[in-house]
């Protein structure tokens, strides 16, 4: 099962002052295991340059308490021979290596290489051990022994100047939800100027099958969104001054605004916002971090420390996991043009159980990958070392 928060537990914490380095009760135990992915599988540095899309269809999850799975897309590195497209809308010119380790010693359990294209793929674990694997233009659905099971295609239009299909998992991993995305026009300005025409499809499938339970049509794209049970906490799916603004999208496509004290429409910074279960989700940006029920109402805040902001949150269980990262600015040598750029600094992991920071692992590389279980299991991809700490709860 994906499980993800129950965050009954945060109700009666008021909150803890700073993050992992700056906290005396944070520490980085040695880990339980490390292997160099590069070594073992032939992996590329998970921090690799960005040249093409595929270059940043990679990850690290848990399936289960007991089993990792990591993966990651790379150029075939024979010769490929003329040959059709299969359904995943690729002729073998990319690879999906996908291999499941044993959380416990990190000795591998199941490798799965299989063909897709340079646009789309992803793993995302269910629930009992299953998870769904896409390859392009079509997603699988994979039992726990690694047999497939289901299938379902993802058909593009290629009508339009931009289209996507997007998959997450509800938090009981019961369903998955399907956001089929158009851009049908922007101002000419550039690529990355204003939407003046976009649609949405969401569809919403039984995870046991992938067959479809429900749909409707929004008139506006969706430019952030995550699945709870039976809605989604989403952006508006209307034409807004205020992107930063989220809601709750019920499955009949009936949008509700949400309040949240800490982060008020028109203030200089934005934030993000992600479900962590059927009760809760986060909301961070600008180096706060607040756990909030439904309606908005925040029942656990952290404020990190100066000049640290946070850049993601992943929770389950017990367990909150969370990446700490500086913004910095970098001069472009060739053109002399300042960029922002972000630089992880560290993962914190907190037992919200016994209100606690219970581990501070540090990074290195530019771009880092993580996962937690209810336990606190913490996996990291960092460079080309994937590493596995324990707290022992």
């Amino acid at each position: 099962m994906k499980a993800r928060a129950n965050f009954l537990v945060l109700l009666a914490l008021s909150g803890l002052a700073v993050f992992g380095r700056d906290n005396p009760n944070a520490n980085a135990p040695e880990p339980r295991w490390k292997i160099d992915l590069k070594d073992r599988f032939n992996f590329e540095a998970f921090d690799r340059a960005i040249t093409f899309r595929w270059t940043l269809q990679q990850n690290v999850d848990f399936l289960s308490d007991d089993k990792v799975l990591v993966y990651q897309v790379n150029r075939s590195r024979a010769p490929v021979k003329l040959a059709p497209r299969d359904a995943s809308g690729g002729s073998g010119n990319f690879i999906l290596d996908i291999r499941v380790l044993s959380a416990q010693d990190g000795h591998e359990i199941k490798a799965l290489r299989l063909t897709t294209n340079a646009e789309a793929t992803e793993v995302l674990p269910t629930r009992d051990g299953r998870f769904l694997v896409r390859t392009g233009d079509v997603l699988y659905l994979y039992s726990a022994g690694f047999q497939k099971i289901a299938e379902k295609p993802l058909p593009l239009q290629r009508k339009v100047i931009e289209e996507a299909w997007q998959i997450d998992v509800s938090p009981s991993g019961k369903h998955i939800v399907l956001v089929h995305q158009q851009i049908f026009k922007r101002d000419q300005l550039s690529p990355m100027s204003e939407i003046e025409k976009s649609t949405a499809d969401v569809e919403i499938l039984k995870e046991e099958t992938l067959e479809t339970e429900s749909k409707f049509s929004l008139p506006w794209f969706l430019a952030s969104w995550s699945a709870g049970e039976h809605v989604l906490l989403s952006s508006k799916p209307f034409p807004s001054l205020d992107p930063a603004l989220f809601g709750w999208l019920d499955y009949h496509g009936n949008w509700t605004p949400l309040s949240v004290a800490e982060y008020s429409p028109g203030q200089h910074c934005t934030y993000q916002a992600t479900v962590l279960d059927d009760q809760f989700f986060a909301a961070y940006g600008c180096g706060t971090l607040s756990v909030c029920r439904q309606n908005g109402q925040t029942v656990f805040s952290i404020k990190s420390a100066s000049k640290e902001y946070v850049g993601s949150v992943k929770g389950t269980g017990s367990s909150l996991a969370v990446q700490m990262e500086r913004h910095l600015v970098r001069t472009d040598g060739s053109a002399n043009i300042p960029i922002r750029v972000t630089k992880p600094l560290r993962i914190d992991v907190y037992d919200t159980a016994n209100r606690k920071p219970v581990l501070s692992a540090p990074v290195h590389g530019d771009r880092i990958y993580y996962a937690v279980t209810q336990q606190g299991a913490l996996a990291v991809v960092d460079g080309t070392s994937l590493v596995l700490y324990h707290t022992g709860r």
